[in-house]
């Protein structure tokens, strides 16, 4: 019998049931049933956009002040069941106890917070004298209605991330999150629903592919935000294009880190760890790639295998745990298979952990690798980190710029300016100086090339759910 029963979405203000058949979702710990989930189905979707659109009018006249309110109302409620979301995180995706508070829960409602302090200092209107006489009013309208496909792997976090800047904006918005998260973002739903908010400017429904690309699909739906996979971004962006929908995508990536040669591992072997690895690897932005100066590279390489060798792996339950399986049983075969790939294309492991307990976990490596190779070039979205020497500077921007990807980076050094004056010549949409974190809740967040198109966060992602429209004032005339 499963654990959790998930059978009610939030649309037009209420939990409401859906007709759908079961689908069991298994934990990764032991594959045992976790949630039995009804799955939104047709009917629910479409009484979401119907609800959604009607809801327009009422919110774009919700004001700044009210909507803040409305996010830190959010934020507080996720962080009173906060202990209780954690656990669900390693239970539905296997993200390690210790790293879930912060990770899953305090980076949600820090996000909401930081965003309601954004909407009374957002530019919603602007005056400028006209260049050809007059004056011009400049309006950030909101852009209608508004859909976000939520990925498994940080799921409050991302859901979040398209509320906030949709309720900055005055846009109604639905959230499509993944089967794999249905307990999380059921409690996610009902504390939305007790928002001071118009009666449908917010649906969570749980739904498959389908009604994801359902959604997409709906003329109604004027803007899409997604975050996943670079080939479902893909077809998102083709789908969207052929009506013109306002898009935010944000995909995939290789994310090198580069250790200069007076970087010391053992100084910040915890938050080097974290950039690799965190979540198990289940992240966008994860150093997948870390590149260290071949004049030094033995110390660096022996400092680096014994820190992998160090983990501790298994339970995402227990407090000691680093490393915990990888969300589904597909997941985890691929990421196996990859490792494999690896090994047989000559890349050499210097370092790992074993764990025992869970078919989906993966056992965490470094591998001394080309980078040519395919471990260094793919991304992984698991503990595989590939190692790879560089002669100087030069080679190691021009390394961590021959990616398909561009979604992160960072730079690794005592001497802030000389890791910065690296930084600028990186080719990426975001890069940390001796830091795990690859976003900043003020900052914009995307990524160039395969990464994705446009920006999150900041002000940027407000603008985003936002049109421009100017009046044009003449030039009052005088008898």
């Amino acid at each position: 019998m499963s654990r959790y029963l998930v059978d009610t979405h939030l649309v037009a203000g209420e939990m409401r049931a859906s007709a759908a058949a079961p689908t069991i979702m298994p934990s990764p710990i032991d594959l045992t049933p976790l949630t039995a989930v009804r799955l939104a189905d047709e009917t629910l979707t479409d009484m979401a956009i119907e609800v959604g659109l009607a809801a327009l009018p009422a919110a774009e006249t919700t004001t700044p002040p009210q909507r803040a309110k409305a996010l830190r109302a959010l934020a507080d409620a996720l962080d009173a069941r906060g202990d209780e979301l954690a656990e669900l995180a390693a239970q539905e995706i296997g993200c390690p106890i210790t790293q879930a508070k912060a990770l899953q829960v305090g980076s949600a409602t820090g996000l909401l917070r930081a965003v309601a302090d954004m909407v009374g200092t957002h530019t919603f209107e602007d005056l400028r004298p006209a260049a050809r006489g007059g004056r011009v009013i400049v309006r950030k309208v909101p852009v209608g209605l508004a859909a976000g496909i939520v990925p498994w792997n940080v799921p409050m976090f991302l859901a979040c991330e398209k509320l906030a800047a949709a309720i900055a904006a005055g846009c109604p918005i639905i959230l499509k999150p993944s089967p794999e998260n249905a307990r999380t973002m059921q409690i996610f739903a009902e504390a939305a629903r007790t928002l001071d908010l118009p009666i449908g400017m917010i649906a969570v429904i749980t739904g498959d592919r389908d009604i994801g690309r359902r959604l997409v699909a709906d003329p109604r739906i004027a803007k899409v935000s997604f975050t996943g996979s670079t080939n479902a971004g893909r077809a998102v962006a083709k789908a969207a294009a052929t009506r013109f929908a306002r898009c935010t995508l944000e995909l995939g990536g290789k994310s090198a880190a580069i250790l200069l040669d007076d970087f010391r591992v053992e100084d910040h072997a915890n938050e080097l760890f974290l950039a690799m690895i965190q979540n198990n690897g289940q992240v966008c932005g994860a150093q997948s790639r870390v590149l260290v100066p071949r004049s030094s590279a033995g110390p660096m390489r022996e400092a680096l295998a014994e820190l992998f060798d160090g983990l501790k792996v298994g339970d995402p339950l227990d407090p000691e745990t680093q490393i915990g399986p990888l969300a589904t049983r597909v997941q985890s075969s691929n990421v196996k298979a990859m490792f494999t790939e690896a090994i047989e294309g000559g890349a050499r492991k210097i370092g790992g952990s074993y764990g025992t307990g869970s078919e989906c976990l993966v056992d965490p490596a470094l591998l001394l690798t080309g980078r040519d190779s395919a471990i260094a070039r793919k991304e992984v979205f698991g503990p595989l980190t590939a190692l790879i020497e560089y002669e100087d500077i030069d080679d190691a921007v021009a390394i961590a710029n021959d990616s398909d990807y561009g979604l992160s980076g960072s730079v690794w050094s005592p001497d802030t300016e000389r890791s910065i004056a690296v930084a600028r010549r990186l080719r990426t949409g975001t890069v940390a100086i001796n830091s795990k974190r690859m976003l900043d809740f003020a900052a914009p967040f995307g990524g160039f090339r395969e990464s994705g198109i446009g920006r999150e966060l900041g002000p940027e992602g407000i603008d985003s759910y936002l049109e421009t429209s100017t009046i044009l004032i003449p030039e009052e005339s005088h008898a």
